[in-house]
């Protein structure tokens, strides 16, 4: 096993300069993203929006992103990777600095909008730069690496926005947020279009064409499992921050550390997370660190302890980080390579379509049958996922 992580790590270092500037990228997009939106609920409470408007922002942001998906294949082979990538975080900067300046939540659900739409063309793009320099065979090893921006600045942000939005305000937060992401066009403007790509031998695209047997199947299972697990975790974190206020009394910048906590667990796990998938097999893997999330979110309203509330949502964030590169890497395992824009394309419309349902169901049930039912029906949809895995034909399991 060392052997293999070896030649994995031996073939990132001839992609070094690549995956040094996306990950440098990431790091200060997902900066700018963790300082808005772990507390974005509580920050639209502040400005007088219910708890179904709160949803509704959110939803008509992952519904604007989700149109632009499924076309993000053939949006990213006409402006190229490069172009949408920048395009993407030029969206998020401008639309940070606008909402500063807004005072209402029906502006700020029209300037979120953009928000969803440059995830759309962010997401895939960077995916399919992160695929394009690994190979088959380590791939889920390198998006495990290339996720820890993600774990590194959910850790460092989510504090900082809730203690300066305690002491300053919330305009602080946004401003810096937007710094952030324009910070991030830099790194962005130096990524080489064209990495160098691997000589060794990798499976033809006859090969893992033909492994598809039934395609409509197979896109459906994907999009759907997607769909599912993003709805679930939508209706955690978007009512997370108003459980933690609302029920346990909780501040702002308490809030921000119980995302940091899972961020840290997060950052440690992404990595062997990667390597076991392509050592033991992708879709094993997630089928078994995804089966015991059901029934820790089915612990919640049974706990009555701030402490015990973290335990569960730390446990569960980090056996979902587990499965996050594998959740990408899969895609060498079901799709063909000329169809990589297009998986990577359907992924992001089934996760900007679950965070839009995610966030109308959870603020329905919030506000309709209690606060601890967003985190109940979130265990229920986990467990309903797992067969859309189980059932996904690919090659090794």
């Amino acid at each position: 096993m060392l052997k293999k992580v070896i030649e994995r790590i031996n073939y990132i270092r001839r992609n070094e300069k690549n995956l040094f500037l996306l990950f440098s990228a990431g790091l200060l997009i997902v900066i700018g993203l963790q300082l808005i939106q772990p507390l974005f609920p509580v920050y639209l409470q502040s400005i007088d929006a219910s708890e179904i408007e709160i949803s509704f922002v959110i939803s008509l942001s992952s519904i604007a992103g989700t149109v632009l998906m499924l076309p993000s294949g053939y949006i990213m082979d006409r402006l190229g990777k490069k172009k949408m990538f920048l395009i993407g975080v030029l969206l998020w900067g401008f639309s940070t600095l606008l909402i500063t300046f807004a005072h209402n939540w029906r502006t700020v659900a029209f300037l979120y909008i953009f928000h969803g739409i440059a995830e759309a063309l962010v997401g895939p793009a960077r995916m399919a730069f992160i695929s394009s320099a690994s190979t088959q065979t380590s791939e889920a090893t390198v998006f495990g690496l290339m996720s820890l921006d993600w774990t590194i600045g959910g850790t460092i942000a989510p504090p900082v926005s809730g203690f300066l939005s305690e002491k300053v305000g919330w305009q602080i937060p946004l401003i810096v947020s937007s710094i952030m992401f324009f910070l991030g066009i830099i790194p962005i403007a130096a990524i080489n279009e064209n990495p160098y790509i691997s000589s060794s031998n990798e499976p033809s695209d006859s090969l893992k064409s033909g492994n598809i047997e039934t395609p409509f199947l197979t896109i459906f299972f994907y999009f759907m499992f997607g769909f599912l697990t993003n709805s679930a975790q939508s209706m955690v974190v978007t009512m997370l921050p108003l459980f933690l206020k609302n029920e346990l009394k909780t501040t702002i910048t308490s809030i921000g550390l119980f995302f940091k906590v899972s961020n840290v667990i997060g950052s440690i796990v992404q990595v062997p997370g990667g390597v076991f998938a392509d050592r033991y097999g992708r879709k094993k893997l997630i089928i078994i660190f995804l089966l015991p999330v059901p029934f820790l979110y089915g612990l919640w309203g049974i706990v009555d302890n701030l402490y015990e509330y973290l335990l569960i949502y730390v446990i569960s964030g980090g056996l979902l980080g587990m499965i996050g590169p594998a959740c990408l890497a899969i895609v060498s395992e079901v799709f063909p390579k000329e169809k990589k824009g297009f998986a990577f394309g359907l992924r992001m419309a089934g996760i900007r379509l679950g965070s839009a349902a995610g966030a109308l169901l959870g603020g329905y049930l919030y506000g309709s049958i209690g606060s601890s039912s967003p985190f109940i029906g979130a265990g229920m949809i986990f467990l309903f996922s797992i067969p859309f895995i189980y059932f996904l034909n690919n090659r090794q399991n």
